[in-house]
């Protein structure tokens, strides 16, 4: 789904926010491609997503993320997400 909105960040986004809210598993490999984009906000929306999927696979994701992540806000998207 993200590659059909590739270079319109505003829709990568909103679909970060479907998946989340659909919290399907499935989604679970797309967001942590999500979760590498140059995007900061997409970044702090997919981890937002991770959280709502939830499970041991979406921790790892968000925890292999969380040492590497420059961005305060995504940082504090992801301990949010990892609370959840």
């Amino acid at each position: 789904m993200l590659n059909y909105v590739d270079n319109k960040r505003y829709l990568q986004r909103n679909a970060a926010v479907a998946l989340g809210n659909e919290a399907d598993p499935e989604s679970l490999p797309v967001l942590a491609q999500a979760m590498q984009c140059p995007d900061e906000p997409l970044r702090g929306h997919a981890a937002w997503a991770l959280g709502k999927i939830g499970g041991a696979k979406a921790s790892r994701i968000l925890e292999s993320n969380l040492a590497q992540e420059p961005s305060q806000y995504v940082r504090s998207e992801i301990r949010a997400a990892l609370t959840r």
